[in-house]
């Protein structure tokens, strides 16, 4: 009976086990040539560090700053944001992006609170003005530099990525990357009192990090909620994307369950979207839903 059990369980949650897998296979391939795998020209609609030598793919959104700060209009970066968010939406941010798998370890043992409907939407619109405004700071960079009147002194060290700054996986996997890479750690008593004689940036960053990622333990993904520019952006394509996930009316219980609602990783309230398409900009298809749904009501379509 037991055995039964736990392959009943197997069966009921496929689809996360196989979404573990993959995250777990695409962290291993995104940060590849730390086992001898090539860097390759691949670009995702994903937030992946540009600056990690380890790393075998871009993110297409810290392509796209690259590009249009050194005045090079990224046609690619955006083909590939634009393309991805009307046919598969948000899917890379739960299936592929590795900031997102280390969000997801945190929340799984984490105490979940739940964030208001209204509050939880409105406060997805400020990864759209997050977009815009480093999008604002790109262009501006790339005008100046395209009329040869360079503007770079006036970001310092991140006139290339602007975004950077309050980006974790950048922060993580380039920042203290090369802090550990160069040995530039408190190695003695002495060198850890001069913590504090580090750039202002430097802990910025560091609580920036801290923040995103312990913050899930409480609020699953809230970086990738309200925050994320490439998310933002994503976000308003996603509405119209061609992979939906149906909510079928006549074998759903509606409140009388909820199941789906609980466990959503983005806090949607599924049941909202009850006979019609989850068109809500924060859904990643991660498919907990469907998982978790004892009637078989929610369902993928095309």
């Amino acid at each position: 009976m037991a055995e039964k059990s736990e392959k009943g369980k197997i069966l009921r949650y496929r689809i996360t086990i196989l979404r573990t897998i993959t995250q777990i296979m695409s962290f291993i391939l995104i940060f590849g040539g730390v086992f001898g795998f090539a860097s390759t020209l691949i670009v995702l609609p994903i937030m992946a560090p540009a600056g990690n030598p380890y790393t075998t793919v871009i993110g297409a959104w810290q392509l796209m700053e690259l590009m249009l700060t050194a005045a090079i209009f990224p046609f690619l970066a955006l083909a590939i944001i634009l393309i991805g968010s009307i046919t598969l939406g948000r899917t890379f941010c739960a299936w592929v992006c590795p900031f997102g798998f280390i969000s997801d370890i945190v929340s799984y043992i984490g105490k979940k609170k739940w964030v208001p409907r209204k509050t939880n939407q409105s406060l997805f619109k400020f990864s759209v003005y997050v977009a815009l405004f480093f999008l604002f700071i790109d262009f501006s960079i790339a005008y100046n530099q395209a009329i040869g009147r360079s503007i770079y002194s006036y970001f310092g060290e991140f006139y290339r990525e602007p975004s950077s700054i309050i980006e974790p996986s950048t922060i993580l996997f380039s920042l203290l990357f090369w802090y550990f890479y160069w040995g530039l750690y408190p190695q003695n008593l002495e060198a850890l009192r001069n913590l504090i004689n580090y750039s202002p940036f430097f802990w910025f960053r560091i609580i920036v990090l801290v923040l995103a990622i312990f913050i899930n333990y409480y609020i699953p993904r809230w970086w990738c909620r309200w925050v994320c520019p490439l998310g933002g952006l994503m976000g308003i394509g996603a509405k119209y994307k061609l992979l939906k996930v149906y909510v079928d009316p006549k074998t759903c219980l509606g409140s009388q369950c909820g199941k789906c609602t609980r466990i959503c990783p983005m806090g949607i309230n599924v049941l909202d979207y009850v006979g019609r398409n989850i068109d809500n900009p924060l859904c990643t298809t991660c498919l907990m839903c469907l998982d978790i749904c004892p009637y078989n009501a929610i369902k993928v379509k095309i």
